[in-house]
């Protein structure tokens, strides 16, 4: 049985996957300054011969593991950025970069994708078409995808379908949930200025006061998604950061305002703009103050292609089991640049559970987030086995 392989080779693998782990956490990168993890990437693939071409949207790595002869290409990805977060914990791989850590398990992501690469590797005899490995990098902050897809990802040869997973602190370890459809929501992030007329605090019928307006504006705002969208309608709308003055007796001219906007729904993204703007102006002109608002659309939705779900959670049912394998998730509010693959080609996105107790799970981009490592053999395993599915292995 294959997946008897799979599971033999992942053993056979597996030190170097932690090695790799290892080494990936104590020197976290940023968004597109991934140097040292890209050049550990392109070393571990070259060392088991698999073809790799470097550079990719700066510091990307794509692979390629051919086989037999002609047929599909399927792409399995991995994200590869760190955050700036200190972190706190006394593992003895703990991150040696001040301010920089892999709070998010992207360090498991390379080295699971690293474990599947070779797994698919030692198989290559046993599937036609091809895989596609892809490194990415600054999913965190600067859409990396989707500037790997704009340089070719997708092409030479063509990929007919991808998969990715994401390492979930708040899910049992051992277990893998997905749905179909919508899965992760699209983002948007906004800042808007109040300008008002600044002051005296002791004379403020001389002012229009821009940090009173702002107030009024946020609590109208906070209306949109209770009041003004249908409550079947998943929808988020965060004010996150206000800021205005420094002193006590002055009324500031200006009071800047930011947050984000979370959603399933592309419409919808356009309505809750709409209606930001018009409370924005209404307020303002009736004050005789003034605007300026800035919108920057990140990521859409991940929206999981329904027969690639199947594929996805059914290889992971061969590795963990039926009951372990969870195909009714709750979609979550939380993004993700895999969005642009799924926007591409038929693809699937999941998450495997890493906390050992539930009652305390472990939190993502948090300084004491930490996990067990033989999370990495399960995503080599699913993956490996999600390849071969969608191939088709003899």
């Amino acid at each position: 049985m294959i997946t008897d392989e799979i599971r033999a080779l992942s053993d056979l693998h597996f030190s170097r996957m932690k090695e790799v782990r290892h080494a990936i956490h104590m020197f976290p990168e940023l968004a597109y300054r991934e140097f040292k993890t890209s050049r550990l990437v392109a070393e571990v693939l070259g060392s088991v011969g698999i073809a790799f071409q470097s550079n990719v949207a700066s510091t990307g790595v794509v692979g390629l593991i051919p086989g037999r002869g002609a047929g599909r290409t399927v792409l399995l990805r991995a994200d590869m950025d760190a955050l700036p977060v200190t972190e706190e914990t006394e593992v003895p791989y703990r991150s040696r970069i001040p301010g920089c850590m892999h709070a998010c398990g992207h360090d498991g992501h390379v080295a699971g994708v690293l474990g599947a690469a070779m797994i698919l590797n030692d198989l290559r005899d046993r599937f036609d078409g091809n895989v596609k490995l892809a490194f990415q990098p600054a999913e965190e902050a600067e859409g990396g995808a989707s500037r790997m897809i704009q340089e070719g990802l997708l092409e030479h040869p063509a990929v007919d379908a991808a998969f990715g997973c994401h390492l979930w602190g708040s899910l049992e370890e051992g277990t893998m949930h997905i749905c179909p459809g919508p899965m992760m929501a699209a983002v948007d992030t906004f800042l808007f200025r109040v300008h008002g007329r600044g002051g005296h605090g002791a004379m403020p019928h001389l002012s229009v006061d821009s940090v009173t307006l702002a107030a009024q504006i946020i609590n109208f705002m906070q209306t949109i998604v209770s009041r003004r969208i249908d409550p079947l309608e998943p929808a988020v709308l965060t004010i996150a950061s206000i800021h205005g003055g420094n002193a006590y007796n002055v009324i500031p001219e200006v009071v800047e305002v930011m947050g984000t906007i979370r959603t399933f729904n592309e419409p919808l993204r356009q309505v809750i703009l709409h209606e930001m703007e018009s409370i924005l102006k209404s307020v303002t002109e009736a004050q005789g103050a003034s605007y300026s608002f800035e919108r920057v659309t990140s990521y859409p939705a991940v929206r999981n292609d329904p027969g690639m779900t199947e594929v996805l959670s059914g290889a992971f049912r061969k590795v963990l089991g039926e009951a372990r394998v969870d195909t009714h998730m709750a979609p979550i509010m939380v993004s993700e640049d895999f969005s642009y693959f799924t926007q591409a080609v038929p693809s699937a996105f999941a998450f495997v559970g890493i906390a050992k107790d539930l009652d305390c799970p472990i939190n993502q981009h948090h300084p004491k987030f930490q996990w067990d490592d033989g999370n990495i053999a399960i995503l080599a395993q699913g993956l490996a086995q999600t390849a071969l599915d969608f191939l088709g292995c003899r």
